[in-house]
């Protein structure tokens, strides 16, 4: 009796992720192993040369293990704690973190932020949306190269708070429509990036009840993400 074999596309999604975080927890501690051992020969070696390569060896064997940790991150199922927060508090903390991760690109022009809010509370897991955006302005720059600017702006629109990300970009081409930017992960991969920053950013607004969503247009491209404004149910 002939077997079919069973159609990979029909693997869950779930079982993806469950199997990449046992592979990074077991690649991850090999990475240890590596490291221990690198700290040990660390302590033998006299060479100052040899000594500069072990200190080489140790800072691969430490962003490997980053690089996985990330990985398994954005496999992860997206679990948010919001909190009700004024928006313009948001907005300012991150130009800080923007500041702080992108420092010559804000120096230069090339990346900032605009409040056009008021008083406006938005119910918000902060942490997860500040790296939801910062995931944003880093594609941004990772594939716009040198010439990449982004301008943050932030409003309120009827009852959401809106953060759009505008990119100029006259020479724009994408083998995938970016309105299907994020909808499902793995769909673009190259070296350093696995289809998979954007996708988990649409998932942390949408687990916030909000959105997220990319255009081009009249050689802009326009990324909205947005955020129910909370009313308290209790006034």
């Amino acid at each position: 009796m002939k077997t079919t074999p069973p159609d990979e596309s029909l693997v869950p999604f779930e079982r993806v992720a469950k199997f990449i975080r046992q592979l990074t927890h077991d690649v991850r501690n090999g990475l240890s192993a590596l490291d221990l051992e690198g700290a040990y020969i660390a302590e033998l070696v006299t060479d100052p040369e040899v000594a500069d390569e072990v200190r080489k060896l140790r800072s691969v064997v430490a962003n490997t293990a980053r690089s996985l940790r990330e990985i398994s991150q954005n496999f992860q199922p997206v679990t948010v704690h919001p909190v009700p927060w004024k928006a313009t508090v948001f907005v300012e903390e991150l130009g800080v973190r923007l500041r702080k991760e992108f420092p010559e690109e804000t120096a230069a022009g090339a990346v900032a932020v605009e409040s056009r809010l008021r008083e406006e509370t938005i119910d918000l897991d902060f942490e997860q949306g500040i790296e939801a955006i910062l995931s944003v302005v880093r594609n941004a720059f990772q594939f716009g190269g040198e010439r990449a600017r982004v301008a943050i702006l932030a409003f309120a629109q009827g009852e959401e708070v809106v953060m759009e990300a505008r990119e100029p970009k006259t020479d724009f081409q994408s083998q995938v429509p970016p309105e299907e930017w994020g909808v499902a992960p793995l769909i673009t991969t190259r070296s350093g990036g696995y289809g998979l920053g954007l996708f988990r950013t649409r998932r942390i607004f949408e687990a916030h009840g909000g959105k997220f969503g990319t255009q081009y247009i009249d050689g802009v491209l326009i990324t909205r993400m947005s955020v129910p404004v909370w009313r308290d149910s209790g006034a």
